[in-house]
């Protein structure tokens, strides 16, 4: 009996040896979580330039104390939050979910927050996005919830206006085409940054109308050299100097705390999509 006990206890030892190899190794095997550069050994430092890249400051303006977003009384009265009073009353659970699924923390949808472009944000990058949204002490007031007026509620009655939990739940499993190559980080850039103006899918906004109509990024994209996207990125001149509107305030804010490396990462994307439709 001792005998059978001993073989039985050695074959068990085996077993959790081989499960533990096999977990060590599949460990070992799974690929970093994509992520933005960490521009700064400071903590903070590295949540305050993603906050800049993701566009915080352009609707939350830039002491995050927010702002009136839409004063019309026929369509909405809305005021993108004081982020410095909201972010305290979050646990880190509920801030992750309503930046990432547009949801309040009381389970309310948010409007005309874009969460659908940060849904797949990686985990250190929305920790470090919180750790810096804390970090800021309170001040100003807090706004007031949306109040929707009869064109605002007709709008949304016939799906024209949607919350941002509906406009997550649309953008599921959307976002920038493959490219040949390996270019899931500058995608994984891209979905969180450029999808904003240009669609998740990159060709511009067929609903917008007017010569500032967000362009089709690839298209773009195909007429600059390495140099000139650098330099787009940077200052938000286009080659021949021309006064982009959007693009160039976009640019200066939040694409000119890009990495050299981040952007060359998205110029080789864009540009390997371009050249496979040639």
């Amino acid at each position: 009996m001792k005998h059978l006990l001993a073989i039985a206890a050695a074959l068990l030892f085996v077993g959790c040896g081989e499960r533990a190899e096999r977990n060590d190794n599949a460990a070992a095997a799974a690929p970093p979580p994509l992520q933005f550069a960490q521009g700064s050994a400071d903590p903070l430092r590295h949540g305050e330039r993603i906050a800049r890249i993701l566009g915080c400051r352009g609707c939350h303006e830039d002491d995050m104390t927010g702002s009136a977003w839409i004063e019309d009384p026929n369509e909405a009265i809305l005021w993108t939050s004081n982020l410095r009073r909201a972010v305290p009353g979050y646990s880190d659970a509920a801030l992750e979910r309503a930046i990432r699924s547009g949801v309040r923390a009381d389970g309310s949808p948010l409007w005309a927050m874009p969460s659908e472009y940060f849904t797949d944000l990686s985990a250190p990058d929305m920790a470090a996005l919180i750790r810096y949204l804390r970090a800021q002490p309170p001040t100003g007031d807090v706004h007031p919830r949306p109040v929707f007026g009869p064109a605002g509620r007709r709008d949304i009655a016939s799906g024209e206006w949607k919350s941002a939990l509906e406009e997550v739940r649309l953008g599921r499993g959307r976002g920038p085409a493959a490219a040949p190559g390996n270019h899931d980080w500058a995608r994984y850039m891209i979905r969180a940054t450029c999808s904003e103006c240009h669609g998740l899918d990159l060709r511009g906004r067929q609903e917008a109308e007017g010569p500032r109509a967000p362009p089709d990024l690839v298209v773009v994209v195909a007429g600059y050299s390495r140099g000139q996207f650098r330099h787009l990125m940077r200052t938000g001149e286009p080659p021949g100097g021309r006064d982009l509107g959007l693009m160039a305030r976009v640019s200066r804010g939040r694409f000119a705390f890009l990495t050299q490396p981040e952007v060359d990462a998205i110029y080789d994307y864009l540009a390997a999509r371009a050249a496979a439709a040639r």
